[in-house]
């Protein structure tokens, strides 16, 4: 069962950003993050449990919809002599600043829980 879906995402989170046909993809990948940061401990749904996964949806999208805009490789081009130059998106590079905008939110939203604990109880 999902923590949160795009009814959640849109009337309680009051998200805007991610389209109901891409919500599932990013609310999955924020999910398995979200179980892995709080070391598989949630035992109940909270709204702050859904709210962290609509927030690190929201910033995966984000990240992933910035170099979506950018025509594919190119880095500058130059009109006066017809000037191309193309650059290589760095996948590790765009996995890096994908999850650590994910953990931003997935810390915002947790703090104060105590899910975020990585002590011995």
């Amino acid at each position: 069962m999902a923590y949160a879906d795009y009814t959640y995402y849109s009337d309680s989170f009051g998200g805007l950003l991610i389209p109901s046909s891409e919500f599932c993809v990013f609310a999955a990948k924020a999910e398995r993050l979200v179980r892995f940061v709080t070391q598989h401990r949630i035992k109940e749904v909270t709204d702050e449990v859904k709210n962290a996964v609509c927030a690190a949806a929201e910033a995966a999208y984000e990240i992933r919809s910035s170099i979506a805009n950018i025509p594919q490789g190119i880095k500058s081009e130059n009109t006066d002599g017809y000037s191309v130059t193309y650059k290589d998106y760095d996948v590790d590079e765009l996995k890096y600043k994908e999850q650590n905008a994910m953990l931003a939110a997935i810390r915002q939203e947790l703090s104060g829980t105590g899910l975020l604990y990585q002590g011995v109880y």
